[in-house]
């Protein structure tokens, strides 16, 4: 086999591609962790200026306005990491703390029914994956987020959005089968 037919094989099976997006995933969290001088993002104080905070961890992944006049920001690790944090960023461009959102407690804030994408996005930064079921099930794509519970539980938080694309239709939570040594072999 030519060596360009084979790289193009390999690079296009299903064990290159998820190897591919853990590296990525891995090397995002990686460069986060060294951006910030491997200081963790939740030691940020409270009143700490968001230029700070930026200079220290990188532009956050998602910033969004909020009805109080504030703002919104999710610095996240997915697709390859179990977390994401937020903060409030108030008037005066300084931040509120920070808190890991990819969690059971915060999933169930989601209100199907209620709550838009946008809402989403903003509550819990872009998925680590989109799935489509292409209409089957009477429901739009799904999104996907990694996370770990208390106690080392590997899990996947699913979002359903309707066909129209603009509210969630359910929401879930499974074990994590590429994550939990338990199922599959523990792929991680």
């Amino acid at each position: 086999m030519p060596k360009q037919v084979f790289a193009r094989v390999l690079a296009n099976s299903p064990g290159t591609l998820r190897s591919s997006r853990v590296l990525r995933g891995t090397l995002a969290a990686s460069l986060l962790a060294l951006a910030g001088g491997c200081a963790q993002i939740t030691s940020v104080q409270p009143g700490t200026p968001m230029d700070v905070v930026v200079s220290k961890f990188g532009k956050p992944a998602v910033v969004c306005a909020q009805p109080d006049g504030s703002k919104r920001a999710v610095w996240t690790a997915q697709p390859a990491g179990e977390a994401a944090w937020a903060t409030k960023i108030l008037a005066d461009r300084t931040v509120t703390g920070f808190e890991q959102v990819l969690n059971k407690s915060h999933l169930a804030l989601v209100q199907p029914g209620v709550w838009t994408t946008d809402q989403v996005r903003c509550e819990f930064g872009p998925p680590a994956m989109v799935e489509s079921f292409g209409g089957q099930r009477g429901s739009g794509p799904s999104w996907g987020y990694h996370f770990m519970e208390a106690g080392g539980f590997y899990g996947l938080m699913w979002i359903d959005f309707e066909l129209d694309l603009r509210t969630v239709r359910k929401v879930s939570t499974e074990i994590d089968p590429d994550r939990d040594p338990s199922m599959m072999g523990g792929r991680r």
